[in-house]
């Protein structure tokens, strides 16, 4: 818009049918046909601006140089402005070979172009236009005509043009347009078109605080328009504006309208032509609706979103529309409301409210027609000749609301074909606008801002309460209002209705409220039930469901069987039976219409919603198809931690046989080793949840198998205590159906468990038990594994002649089954003993061959192990270089996977390199390299301190102990001559630091002492 905001400027191009058009009082721009052309540089375009506000005389070439450069004309500046008209002639050329209407003329140059194609020439005919009809007494005509020349302004003139001659140019068509706005402001005042002359005027203004003319009608527009405090304030206002500025006071004219005004003088207001035979004019009543609801006193919370709406609604390019959205309870409609009266004084020509019972009882949302009647009555239209066609009465309404600024707020939308019609035209007027789907096709067709609320946030939910319930009583009880809160799923209506029960009763302790709020209730959408739908939440629920096409609607019901609130797409199309492409679309639905949320490739949804879709669940699908729905989410996660598992160990058959999956069921993505991890940190609680589902439901082989693929995950992140309930299911489950492999798996999750908790014996126990049921079933291949495990365990606690027996047992059952491959796989764990039981020879020899074949199938873990014992037993025989060579592959390997690491530290990556670099650092002293091993150790020691640092800050363990590891680091990092005893030292405190952090022991075999070497 131009410095003193004339009118609303028309968005149409200039038009001259196929000739040439040019514009000026803007950007300079022309067209030829409708087709807008490129005038070049802002250079060039400035030389079209000289030759076009010529209007036909011809220019000299000093002219134009002298409006391109000033007094600091270039060598060049006569073929710098015959290269800009040659390039312009160029542009203006006409393949129907039409005259190019810029020419030379002698010395200069002569741009001929008709006035009514040249925004300039119709400004000032339309201006000298409406002065004749003035002069002929038709104020009609003059204001129509007055108004066309101000629908000519696109922006400053000339804009965008550089150097002192387009700027006084630029001045000099301000002042001609502020005239303009003058003397249209005057002849407007005189048909009484109070209001929209304040409007304008009230902007002008601003923009031109010294220009008394323009404050005086204004002024008197706002008398007549019955706002006379207004009309002093402004006076006021350029008092001090005059004052400040210039040292002066209002001019006498100023100051006699002021002394009318004060005394509220009618003759002031406009007298009606003596010709008329009318008594003289009185403005009109102007209905201003004030409709909106009051707001709730005890709002709160919401600020981002408060603060978000209110700048962008004040930030260019101002939108006239804003769509607040968010689920049935979330309080949209609460926060329009107290947004709208805030905001209500920034639209002073009047607020209209509109509830379109879009989701309400009996599911008949308002027509836009019944609608737009009760709005034109609301702003006072005459029902005479009122039109019945939804365009005729949406034209008629933005008529009514053209020269107003009104704030419209219509409720509880339910689609963006009911919402458009009720849209104001102009932009002047807000249409504010709630709904519980997100009305795309509204956004993308009006570019509406989008607030969307979400549940509230725990401060958010202790603030409804402490409004509702008084801030001592909150404040008492913090764990009861959590608590409360997540309840109610932080839902601000779940939370109004349970705080309305609990004020009726202000004795009641909060912790006994929530008491039977949670456990005297089967279902908390009773608790929370009332008789007035508008605020029960069940029939809340309902109108978003009903709303729903037959699938979105099933899958809804269906994602109830879900236990988490948060699930992937894979899940919900495994849940419904359909390809991943028609699920995301089912689930598109179910997000615009605010019941799920997406965030990050998930969904999630809160914890009500999921109370309603069961009930919905329960009494709309038979017994029959529920449990088809359970088979077919059971082997959704089968897949899912099967693939999860074998990500994180490739090479890894130790697998129980597949079970046939069910038709629909998708296959999850490919994971690499770390999304894996990720994938089971977000979905183990869920895993945990149907692995005791599958076990009461019928599916006990599910039950075992899940908690089978889970195990991994869960030893590796060190939840023993899931680890221990999983499998105690998995093994009842196995024992209801007299599944022995079923329960040969379970026994050996719960090994794992006593082995986790120093309980060898237990431990063994459970290995017998789970070759045994192999046995019985005759999966020796599976038995195999069983001695393999116990093989790990007997040589970790040096029970070496034990574990190579258990070796021969894995042996034998491999052979029988043809599989020298997996018998290989023993060498490693075999090398294992044999360094354990002293024979370094005999450890080195199958070390090698160990070694080989890892490298070879890719087992890092038994890779590891192989280079691990050719490193310590070449120690052992007092070859230390060749140990080092071994200890540096090693190493390699372990800093290869360094990044991928769990949080039990001393058998973590982590860890195992840590104490690895220090037993490296022995080693390399032994060999003689005593400088590369101190950098070694020093490597080692600043990584444990860093690390325990990190471990210890999230611990609770005891600071004695904690302080006392630091320190003795310390120490060991202050040394300057560090000698064997030093090396030594450094994996000592590992252990202790170890011991310290996992107090059940992390049983680490390579704590032997290196040979008490001296230097060579």
């Amino acid at each position: 818009m131009v410095a003193f905001n004339l009118s609303e400027a028309s968005d149409e191009l200039p038009q001259a049918g196929k000739g040439l058009a040019l514009a000026v009082l803007g950007s300079v721009r022309a067209w030829r046909g409708g087709v807008e052309l490129d005038v070049g540089s802002p250079q060039q375009r400035l030389t079209l601006a000289v030759l076009a506000l010529a209007r036909g005389r011809v220019v000299q070439v000093p002219e134009i140089i002298a409006a391109l450069w000033g007094d600091r004309e270039p060598q060049a500046a006569r073929g710098t402005v015959r290269t800009y008209v040659h390039r312009l002639r160029r542009v203006f050329d006409d393949e129907t070979g039409t005259l190019n209407p810029l020419r030379s003329v002698g010395n200069g140059y002569q741009l001929r172009i008709d006035d009514q194609a040249f925004d300039l020439g119709r400004f000032l005919a339309a201006r000298q236009a409406a002065a004749e009809a003035r002069a002929h007494d038709n104020p009609n005509r003059a204001v129509a005509l007055l108004r066309e020349a101000t629908g000519e302004w696109h922006d400053d003139a000339l804009a965008g043009l550089p150097g002192e001659w387009a700027e006084t140019e630029r001045q000099r068509f301000k002042r001609l347009g502020i005239q303009t706005i003058e003397t249209l402001a005057e002849l407007e005042l005189e048909l009484g078109h109070s209001t929209e002359v304040a409007e304008r005027l009230t902007a002008l203004a601003e923009a031109e605080p010294l220009r008394e003319r323009v404050h005086e009608l204004l002024m008197l527009a706002l008398y007549r328009a019955s706002r006379p405090a207004e009309a002093l304030t402004v006076f006021e206002r350029l008092r001090v504006t005059l004052r400040d500025e210039l040292g002066v006071d209002p001019g006498p004219s100023l100051r006699a309208l002021h002394e009318r005004i004060l005394t509220a003088d009618t003759t002031l207001l406009p007298i009606a032509p003596p010709e008329s035979g009318l008594p003289p004019f009185l403005p009109p009543p102007v209905i201003r609706p004030a409709q909106l609801p009051a707001a709730l006193p005890m709002f709160v919370g919401r600020r981002t979103e408060l603060d978000d709406l209110t700048t962008r609604l004040v930030t260019p390019p101002v939108p006239g529309v804003a769509v607040v959205h968010g689920t049935a309870g979330v309080g949209k409609t609460t926060f329009a409301v107290y947004w709208a009266n805030h905001a209500a004084p920034s639209y002073p020509d009047g607020q209209l409210y509109v509830n379109l019972r879009g989701f309400e009882a009996g599911g008949v949302a308002r027509k836009p027609e019944e609608v737009l009647a009760e709005l034109l009555d609301a702003l006072g239209v005459p029902k005479t000749n009122r039109p019945t066609s939804v365009d005729a009465l949406t034209a008629l309404y933005r008529s009514a609301l053209a020269d107003r600024r009104v704030l419209v707020l219509l409720d509880n939308a339910r689609t963006s074909a009911q919402v458009l019609p009720l849209l104001p035209g102009g932009k002047r007027c807000l249409a504010l606008i709630t709904s519980r789907v997100e009305l795309t096709g509204l956004v993308a067709t009006t570019g509406a801002h989008t607030v969307t609320l979400d549940l509230m946030d725990d401060q958010e939910s202790a603030e409804l309460m402490a409004a509702r319930l008084g801030p001592s009583r909150v404040a008492a009880e913090p764990g009861a209002v959590k608590e409360i809160a997540d309840t109610c799923a932080r839902l601000p209506l779940a939370l109004a209705v349970v705080c309305a029960r609990i004020a009726n009763n202000p004795r009641l302790p909060l912790s006994d409220a929530l008491d039977q709020l949670t456990h005297h209730a089967e279902n908390r959408l009773d608790v929370l039930g009332a008789a007035d739908p508008s605020t029960d939440l069940r029939s809340l629920l309902s109108w978003s469901y009903r709303a729903l096409t037959p699938q979105a609607a099933q899958l809804f019901r269906r994602l109830s069987l879900l236990p988490g609130a948060e699930f992937s797409p894979h899940a919900a199309a495994s849940l419904i039976g359909l390809t991943l492409s028609q699920t995301t679309a089912v689930m598109q639905e179910l997000t615009r219409a605010c019941l799920l949320t997406p965030q990050r490739g998930r969904y999630s949804w809160h914890d009500l919603l999921r109370d309603y879709a069961r009930e919905l669940l329960e009494g709309t699908e038979s017994p029959e198809e529920i449990l088809a729905a359970h088979r077919r989410l059971f082997d959704h996660y089968l897949l899912l931690t099967h693939a999860g598992t074998l990500a994180m160990d490739p090479h890894n058959e130790d697998q129980p046989p597949p079970i046939e999956i069910a038709p629909g069921v998708l296959p999850p993505r490919a994971f690499d080793e770390q999304s894996s991890v990720t994938m089971f940190h977000s979905a183990y609680e869920t895993v945990l949840t149907l692995i005791r589902r599958a076990a009461e439901t019928g599916f006990e082989r599910h039950a075992w198998q899940l908690t089978w693929y889970l195990r991994r995950y869960l030893d590796w992140a060190g939840r023993i205590d899931d680890l221990a309930l999983c499998n105690e299911i998995a093994l009842q489950a196995a024992h209801q159906t007299n599944d022995q492999r079923g329960a040969g798996y379970a026994y050996r999750g719960l090994a794992r468990v006593a082995w986790w908790y120093n309980d060898i014996e237990t431990c063994l126990g459970y290995m017998d038990d789970a070759a045994a049921a192999f046995a019985t079933v005759g999966d020796r291949l599976a038995e195999a594994y069983v001695h393999r495990q116990a093989v790990g365990v007997l040589a970790a606690v040096k029970q070496t002649d034990a574990a190579l027996d258990r070796v021969e047992l894995a042996r034998e059952l491999f052979r029988t089954e043809n599989r020298m491959d997996l018998e290989r796989g023993l060498l490693s764990v075999a090398a294992k003993c044999l360094y354990q039981q002293g024979r370094y020879t005999d450890a080195i020899e199958a070390g090698h061959v160990a070694r080989e074949r890892n490298q070879d199938i890719g087992s890092r873990e038994d890779l590891s192990t192989a280079l691990t014992v050719l490193a310590y037993a070449h120690a052992h025989l007092g070859d230390f270089h060749t140990a080092v060579g071994f200890m540096e592959q090693e190493l390699e390997l372990q800093r290869g996977s360094e990044e991928f690491t769990g949080p039990n530290y001393a058998v973590s990556r982590r860890g195992q390199l840590t104490i690895e670099l220090i037993q490296f650092g022995r080693m390399l002293f032994a060999a003689g390299e005593h400088e590369r091993a101190e950098q070694v150790q020093r490597e080692a020691l600043q990584r444990l301190r860093s690390e325990l640092t990190d471990l210890w800050s999230t611990t609770d363990l005891a600071d004695g102990d904690q302080n006392a590891v630091l320190a003795d680091l310390d120490a060991l990092l202050a040394v300057d001559l560090p000698d064997h005893g030093w090396h030594a030292a450094g994996e000592a405190i590992f252990h202790r630091a170890d011991r310290v952090t996992n107090p059940i022991g992390s049983l680490h075999w390579l704590d032997d002492d290196l040979p008490p070497v001296e230097a060579s």
